[in-house]
């Protein structure tokens, strides 16, 4: 434990810090420090973790009863082919460097433990009195895997150790591309008793004609570190007095500024995951995941999200808007899917994008397709005035009927941030969305408010008598006529069993599967209702089950690491407990919610809005104090109780 957890926790009132300790020990992963999760090794399913770079995606399992291997997916390697699918290579666990101890072939036992930081490093038992460690990591530019194998000798003798050169190469059937895996060298050396070795291992895709990627190892490592200390030390950090929930916050973060990647329109921000790589979708990387990208200060990051909405915008721009593009997938970045309600996602998760970059160029450029997901939108309300849509993010897993509350209630979210946005850029229109948006709040009052199940919340579609995760919709966008009656559905034992026990609620009461970014809203919503001390028990508990349990650190539905849900969890601090909402590009609103017991919490270093900026609020009696700092200047600093709302305006 270091000394910054240590004086946190000692400021932390004794009850509310045993049940924190000892679940944190109770995890599979356990922190090691402020960047760094172990596990041991055991009976139980292998880990499983993604990482990734501008041409590489790779998802690595660790199994204690078959070792370490990886599949991995390059992508660009004949740059821009279009026609080029992406190329996979498989490392197994049989496939290990030639090493001779003592003069005879040796290789490690089955892995016992493993840590991850950013790298992910096995760690093997003892034997013949070496000990090795490999620790593997994705270029951060280049496609190219690097492992970096240690061999210590930690018997009280010498030992003869070497490494022979190796090289392989596997040419695909196309004859275009090679798959090099190398293993460097290493002379025989007499090793002494707690002496040791280093050598790497890569892996690259080459076209055939041309020759082998120069590689600096060293080089490799430190971009792939810098990236790790950017997530952990960068802008864009949560304190709290509860250390899970700031590392947490850490992993989530370095998924994100990872999760660019390079295609044939450029680098863009993508899905992330080995499956889903590469592509785009109205929900995932738009609604869910862009507008927390601005805080984390990653020009990079914000420049691949623009390139990202520039598909959009070049398809529209060439093809219209019927229908409305909801998704870019494969090598190609073809569209693929629609009718989704896809438009009101885009005008909400653009629109507060732009906002949060507070980039006024940027947010010229993108404001045609403000207007055009805004038109689709209206072209798709009915007299009703209800926006109907075939079928919503769900992709017609679950009946939606002709009109669903999620694309209504992301319609009404969409218009109100483009009218903010608009007000800031002087645009006519941003009038008429407001006035639309006065129009569908009563429209979803009168068509999807409803008794379900016993609770005076929403219904989903008309004809819909069952309670489904997405009522939370309504709420998370601003309209809070039935707040207290749907947040007491949301944590009902019918829409949440399972959350007690960290797990996520339902997609459906009546159905099993739980839906994780259903959840991860949740807990946002729970907290800007003000239900502070439920909130937080629920995000402490989903936290060990899921950042640090088996399927963690990055939680997903599938279980292959995509960006999303994990992205909307640092959105339950920054939009829930701190209660932040655009009301500028360059201002906001916050309605934070200290919980009790805790003396302080803050965001450090954000960087929404184009600006450095701290956010502290700090117990002060029976009230709260908030302070903004921005270039060692305040900004604001006022006192008020919980549930108060500051607006923060930034000078020029």
């Amino acid at each position: 434990m270091t000394m910054k957890h240590l004086t946190k926790i000692l400021s932390v009132p004794i009850g509310l810090l045993v049940g924190s300790i000892a679940c944190a020990q109770d995890t599979f992963w356990v922190p090691q420090g402020d960047s760094k999760i172990v596990h041991q090794l055991g009976d139980e399913q292998p880990v499983v973790i993604c990482m990734q770079g501008r041409k590489v995606v790779m998802q690595t399992k660790v199994d204690a009863k078959e070792g370490l291997s990886y599949l991995t997916r390059f992508f660009e390697v004949p740059k821009g082919r279009a026609d080029r699918d992406r190329v996979t290579f498989e490392s197994l666990a049989s496939r290990m460097p030639r090493i001779s101890a003592g003069g005879q072939p040796w290789k490690p036992d089955l892995p016992e433990s493993v840590a991850f930081d950013g790298r992910l490093t096995v760690h093997y038992p003892e034997t013949d009195g070496l000990v090795a460690t490999r620790t593997v990591f994705p270029s951060t530019t280049q496609a190219l895997v690097v492992e970096r194998w240690k061999l210590r000798n930690v018997s009280e003798r010498k030992i003869p150790v070497d490494v022979r050169a190796t090289r392989m190469v596997q040419t695909y059937d196309d004859k275009v591309v090679d798959m090099v895996w190398k293993s460097a060298p290493v002379a025989e050396q007499s090793l002494e008793p707690g002496g040791e070795i280093t050598f790497p291992v890569t892996i690259h895709a080459r076209l055939v004609d041309q020759a082998d990627l120069t590689i600096d190892v060293d080089a490799e490592e430190a971009a792939r570190q810098a990236l790790a200390d950017a997530a952990f030390a960068g802008p864009g950090r949560l304190e709290t007095p509860d250390p899970l929930l700031d590392l947490a916050f850490a992993f989530q973060k370095l998924h994100v500024i990872e999760c660019p990647i390079e295609t044939i329109k450029g680098v863009i921000t993508h899905n992330g995951s080995l499956r889903y790589s590469p592509g785009v979708w109205a929900n995932d990387p738009v609604e869910y995941s862009s507008p927390l990208f601005p805080f984390f200060g990653d020009e990079a990051l914000n420049e691949a999200s623009m390139n990202m909405y520039r598909i959009w915008l070049d398809h529209i721009r060439e093809h219209g808007i019927d229908p409305f593009p909801g998704s870019f997938e494969y090598p190609t970045l073809k569209l693929v899917q629609k009718f989704r309600g896809d438009d009101a996602m885009v005008l909400y998760g653009l629109s507060k994008f732009l906002l949060f970059q507070g980039d006024r160029a940027a947010a010229e450029e993108m404001w045609p397709l403000v207007e055009f997901s805004a038109e689709s939108v209206k072209r798709a309300t009915r007299d009703d005035g209800i926006v109907a849509s075939k079928t919503d993010e769900m992709e017609g897993r679950y009946p939606t009927g002709d009109a669903n509350l999620s694309t209504s209630a992301l319609a009404y979210g969409g218009y109100r941030l483009a009218a903010v946005l608009g007000r800031s850029l002087g645009k006519p229109e941003a009038p008429e969305f407001d006035r639309r948006a006065d129009a569908l709040a009563p429209a979803i009052e009168k068509f999807f408010g409803a008794t379900v199940e016993g609770f005076d919340t929403y219904r989903y579609y008309e004809g819909n008598t069952t309670l489904r995760g997405w009522i939370l919709l309504p709420l998370a966008m601003g309209i809070n006529e039935r707040q207290e009656a749907t947040v007491d559905a949301m944590l009902s034992k019918k829409l949440w069993p399972n959350r007690m026990q960290g797990g996520d609620i339902l997609a459906e009461s009546t159905r099993e599967t739980e839906w994780g970014r259903e959840t991860y809203y949740a807990l946002r919503v729970i907290f800007m209702a003000g239900r502070t001390a439920e909130a937080l028990d629920t995000t402490q508990r989903v936290v060990r089950t899921q950042i640090f349990g088996p399927k963690g650190p990055y939680p997903d539905e599938d279980a292959i690491d995509m960006l999303c849900p994990g992205s909307l969890y640092p959105r339950v601090f920054t939009e829930g407990m701190f209660g932040i909402v655009p009301t500028g590009l360059d201002s906001f609103e916050c309605t934070p919610w200290l919980p009790d017991g805790w003396p302080e919490m803050a965001l450090r270093d954000l960087w929404a809005f184009g600006k450095s900026w701290d956010l502290v609020v700090r117990r002060e009696g029976d009230e709260q104090r908030v302070t903004v700092t921005c270039g060692g200047r305040t900004v604001i600093s006022a006192k008020g109780p919980a549930g108060k709302t500051y607006t923060v305006a930034f000078p020029e």
